[in-house]
């Protein structure tokens, strides 16, 4: 500690340098927070033809805030009697193994007229809005 000391009274400058760094971090955690705070979560699905119950996907606050984001597509086999979902087949991955997931969650309590057409490709996109940063 007095080693510390020490330096901070034989060298000023150190003192600023470690000031300016403290408050340089603190800014950088600050605008994270602000642009994140401005940030929308919104997911779009496509709606093809036949579609009677549509579900959207959730979007949970921590994907929000780490900035997860992706565009995915997925096959769904569709019950020619019930017009529920079979099976959600991922064709092209969101880029995170839980978008998926949720996104799959989501598309097999879709409901669609009986004797639609199969099987259905869907577009599923989870993306943030917002953030835009105004400097003064």
């Amino acid at each position: 500690m007095r080693a510390n000391l020490f330096i901070m009274r034989t060298q000023p400058w150190l003192k600023i340098v470690i000031v300016t760094l403290i408050a340089l971090i603190a800014g950088l955690f600050s605008t994270q927070a602000q642009l994140r705070g401005k940030m929308e979560a919104q997911v779009t699905t496509g709606t093809p033809p036949g579609l009677i119950k549509k579900i959207e996907p959730e979007y949970p606050s921590g994907f929000i805030a780490h900035g997860a984001k992706g565009r995915g597509r997925f096959r769904l086999t569709i019950n020619p009697k019930s017009g529920l979902v079979d099976e959600v087949k991922i064709i092209q991955s969101t880029g995170y193994q839980d978008l998926n997931k949720l996104a799959v969650k989501a598309l097999l309590q879709w409901q669609f007229k009986p004797g639609t057409p199969n099987p259905v490709e869907v577009p599923v996109e989870f993306y943030l809005s917002g953030g835009s940063r105004i400097l003064h």
